[in-house]
């Protein structure tokens, strides 16, 4: 949970940056969030600690890997 008056990404790219030895430590971590952690600029970020992000598409985007799973009955 974030406070509201600070963005999510941002909350969650600052907890990155303290805790990144805590995530170095992990292997394959997946984030699955809604529309609100679309960013050019964050997904790569997480991939750089090894986070793979799944995640609804946007209405101008094409369909994102995994999207499937995040419907309801997984189709």
């Amino acid at each position: 949970m974030a406070d509201p008056k600070f963005g999510e990404r941002e909350v969650l790219a600052s907890m990155l940056e303290v805790e990144a030895d805590m995530v170095a430590e992990q292997d394959g971590i997946l984030l699955i969030s809604d529309k609100g952690f679309a960013g050019r600029a964050f997904e790569p970020l997480l991939e750089e600690h090894g986070i793979t992000l799944l995640r609804p598409s946007r209405k101008d985007e094409k369909a994102r890997y995994g999207e499937p799973m995040l419907k309801k009955g997984g189709s």
